[in-house]
C-alpha cells in the first residue's frame, strides 16, 4: 500500500500539484450564540505531540476531541516522512512515557514504517476514546476577551473546558495573539534553520550498502538493520543541484518495512515557511531535483547501483518557525547547566543540533547536554489565556530549541500537557493555574510517573564543558548570541590559537546580533582586511580600538586607534592581562564579553543624557 502510494506521488505529479494548500489560521471570526458542542479538552493538530496530548488526555478521564486540517494523522512523521528518529538513549533511555508506548508499537528501532506509525498514531487514540476529525476546515480560536474559550470550525464553535494548540507552528496561539519571535531574530540574526524535502528510494540493496560501510570504517556511515547516516566519504556533498536553493548534505536513512529508503538530506532555501504557496514552491523546486540526486547517489554509494527514485514526501520538513513568546522559557543556560527542578514534567538531552541556516555553512553543534528539565510554564503564552502549546514552536529560546525541537522531548512534554489539561478540566481550574501552582504541578508529577515517564533525579549537576576555564564565562556569554560552539565534546577549544580573522569574525557578528551598529565590522575589516598567520596582542588591540570607535560605544581608549597597546585595553577595563604571546580563542572571548559589558554600559549611560558621556 505504501509503495502504491508513494509511486502515486511520483515527480511530474508533485510538480502539478504544487499549487495545492490548505490555507493559514485566519483571524478570530465572530463566535457563535451557543456552541454546538461542549468537550473537556480540544486538541488542535495531527502532528505527533498533539496526539500526544490527545491520548494523555483521555487516558486521565476527559471527554477529549482532536481535530486538524490534515488528511493523515501523523504529521511529521508521516506526511513529512521523517521517519528516523533523534533519540537520546545513554546514558539513560529519555524515551519513556506515551513516546516509548508508540516506539514499541512501530518496531523500536532507529527508523520505522510511516504505514505502520500511522497505524499506531490512530491506534492510539481509539484506544483512549479520543474523538479524531481529520480534513477539517481552519480552525481558530473562540475567544471571550483575552481567554480561549474553545475553537470555531466552519460555522460551528465548540467550547472546552481546556485547548491544545498542537499545530507545528503555533498557529492557533498566534491567531489568538500570541506572541513570539522567528527563527534566531531574537539573537539578532535574520535566519532559520533550512527545510527539507524527504525523499523515497527503491531498489537499494541495504545488505550491501552495511557491508561496504564496515568495510570504509566508522567515519564513512553508521549503518545498522533499520538506520545509516553519515559523510559517505563526501559523496553526497559534492552534489551539484541543477536548482536553485537546493543542497544535498551527508545521508539521514531510514529503511521501511517493504525495503524502500527514505533519505533526509535535500535542503531548500529561500522559503516562507508560513505562506503555503512558498511553501509548496518550494517542494515542487526539490521534487523537481530528486530523479538527478538518485543517479548522483548510485554513482558511489555500495548498495545504491540499482537505485531509482520513488516519490516524494507530502510535506515539508520544516526545522524551526516561531518561538512562542512563553509564561517561562527553555534557554541554552538551562540546556547546558542541567537544570533539573521539582517543577519538570519532562527530560531533554538531545544535541544542540542547528541544521545549516544558510547554502555556506554547514550547521553547528553548540553542545551536547546530559539532561535538562521542561516545565509546563515552557507551554503557556503571555497574554493569552487558557492554551496550551505543544510543539516545536513552545517556549524555547532559538539555541535551546536546537535540542528541545526533536520529536520525543516533544512528545513527552505534550503528554504532560495533556494530563494537565484533564487535570484542570476535572476541577474547573484554567491552565496558567495549573502550569504555576506547585500542589497542580506535583499532583501531574505524580501522574506521569504513574505513566511511565521520565523524571531524573533533581540535584546539582555541574554545567557542560571546561567549567574551571578561566575563560569559560566568555565563552558562554558568546555562545548566547550563537557566536561560539561547543560541539559534541563540549569542547570550545579555549586554549587553541586564533589568526585575526576570528576576532575580525567575532566582532562584526557581535556588531550586527548584540550592539545595534551593524556596519562596524564590515568598516574595520575594510581598513585591515582579513590578515593571515598569528593574532598578536597589539594586532588585537589596534583592532578592537577601531571597533569601539566604528561602533560608537562609550570608551576609555585613546583617541587614535593606531598604536593601541593592550595596556591601553586593560586600563579600559579588560580583566586579562597581556599574554606576551598569541591569543588563544578563550582570550578572543573574553574581549567579546567585554565588548558587550561597555556597549551594555554606554546605553545606559546613553539613556541617562548626553552630558553624563561628557562627563565620562
Amino acid at each position: 500500500m505504501e509503495r502504491r502510494r508513494w509511486t502515486a506521488r511520483c515527480l511530474a505529479i508533485a510538480i502539478l500539484l504544487a499549487g495545492a494548500h490548505a490555507s493559514a489560521i485566519s483571524a478570530v471570526a465572530a463566535a457563535p450564540e451557543k456552541p454546538s458542542e461542549w468537550w473537556d479538552v480540544i486538541v488542535v493538530g495531527a502532528e505527533p505531540e498533539a496526539i500526544a496530548a490527545a491520548v494523555a488526555a483521555a487516558e486521565e478521564g476527559a471527554r477529549t476531541l482532536l481535530l486538524a486540517e490534515d488528511p493523515r494523522l501523523g504529521g511529521l512523521f508521516v506526511r513529512g516522512a521523517l521517519n528516523v528518529l533523534d533519540l537520546r538513549v545513554t546514558p539513560e533511555d529519555y524515551q519513556r512515557g506515551l513516546f516509548e508506548r508508540w516506539w514499541r508499537m512501530v518496531g523500536r528501532f532507529g527508523a520505522f514504517d510511516l504505514d505502520r506509525a500511522e497505524r499506531a498514531f490512530a491506534d492510539l487514540l481509539a484506544a483512549a476514546g479520543v474523538t479524531v476529525r481529520l480534513s477539517q476546515p481552519t480552525p481558530r480560536p473562540w475567544m471571550v476577551d483575552d481567554r480561549v474559550v474553545g475553537v470555531l470550525v466552519g460555522g460551528d464553535g465548540l467550547r472546552s473546558r481546556q485547548v491544545v494548540d498542537g499545530t507545528a507552528d503555533a498557529e492557533l496561539a498566534d491567531a489568538a495573539g500570541a506572541s513570539s519571535t522567528w527563527g534566531f531574530s531574537s539573537i539578532g540574526l535574520d535566519a532559520r534553520m533550512a527545510d527539507t524535502l524527504v525523499f523515497r528510494i527503491d531498489g537499494v540493496d541495504w545488505g550491501a550498502l552495511r557491508r561496504g560501510a564496515a568495510a570504509r570504517g566508522r567515519g564513512y556511515a553508521y549503518v545498522d538493520d533499520r538506520v545509516a547516516y553519515g559523510h559517505f566519504a563526501g559523496h553526497p556533498a559534492a552534489y551539484q543541484a541543477e536548482g536553485s536553493g537546493l543542497r544535498l548534505r551527508g545521508l539521514n536513512l531510514g529503511r521501511q518495512d517493504d525495503g524502500s529508503v527514505l533519505v533526509n538530506a535535500l535542503l531548500i532555501y529561500g522559503v516562507d515557511a508560513l505562506d503555503p504557496e512558498s511553501r509548496d514552491a518550494g517542494r515542487a523546486r526539490a521534487a523537481a531535483e530528486i530523479e538527478r540526486v538518485v543517479a548522483w547517489l548510485a554513482t558511489g554509494l555500495p548498495g545504491f547501483e540499482h537505485a531509482r527514485a520513488g516519490g516524494v514526501a507530502d510535506a515539508l520538513y520544516v526545522r524551526q518557525t516561531r518561538h512562542l513568546d512563553a509564561e517561562c522559557k527553555l534557554t541554552i543556560d538551562d540546556v547546558l547547566d542541567h537544570v533539573v527542578t521539582d517543577l519538570d514534567v519532562a527530560a531533554g538531552g538531545y544535541p544542540l543540533d542547528v541544521q545549516t541556516l544558510r547554502p555556506s555553512d554547514d550547521g553547528f553543534v553548540f553542545g551536547l547536554p546530559d539532561v535538562y528539565g521542561g516545565r509546563l510554564c515552557m507551554l503557556l503564552p503571555r497574554g493569552v489565556e487558557g492554551l496550551w502549546v505543544v510543539g516545536r514552536s513552545a517556549g524555547y529560546d532559538p539555541l535551546a530549541h536546537a535540542s528541545a525541537r526533536v520529536v520525543p522531548f516533544g512528545m513527552a512534554m505534550a503528554e504532560a500537557a495533556g494530563v494537565a489539561a484533564a487535570w484542570g478540566a476535572a476541577r474547573g481550574v484554567p491552565p496558567r493555574e495549573v502550569a504555576t501552582g506547585r500542589g497542580a504541578v506535583a499532583a501531574i508529577r505524580t501522574r506521569l510517573a504513574a505513566r511511565g515517564a521520565f523524571l531524573p533525579a533533581v540535584r546539582a549537576r555541574p554545567p557542560a564543558g571546561p567549567a574551571e576555564h578561566p575563560h569559560y564565562e566568555a565563552f558562554r556569554g558568546m555562545l548566547r548570541w550563537g557566536l561560539a560552539v561547543g560541539g559534541y565534546g563540549n569542547d570550545p577549544a579555549l586554549d587553541d590559537e586564533v589568526g585575526p580573522t576570528s576576532l575580525l569574525y567575532l566582532l562584526a557578528n557581535l556588531g550586527q546580533r548584540a550592539m545595534g551598529a551593524p556596519e562596524a565590522g564590515r568598516r574595520v575589516i575594510e581598513r585591515v582586511g582579513l590578515p593571515a598567520g598569528r593574532l598578536e596582542p597589539t594586532q588585537a588591540a589596534e583592532i578592537v580600538a577601531a571597533f569601539l570607535l566604528a561602533a560608537g560605544v562609550p570608551n576609555s581608549l585613546p583617541a587614535g586607534e593606531v598604536g593601541t597597546a593592550w595596556s591601553d585595553l586593560v586600563a579600559a577595563g579588560l580583566d586579562v592581562a597581556d599574554p606576551g604571546r598569541p591569543l588563544r580563542r578563550g582570550e578572543v572571548y573574553a574581549i567579546g564579553a567585554w565588548l558587550l559589558e561597555l556597549h551594555t554600559e554606554g546605553t545606559a549611560l546613553r539613556a541617562q543624557g548626553p552630558e553624563v558621556l561628557d562627563d565620562r
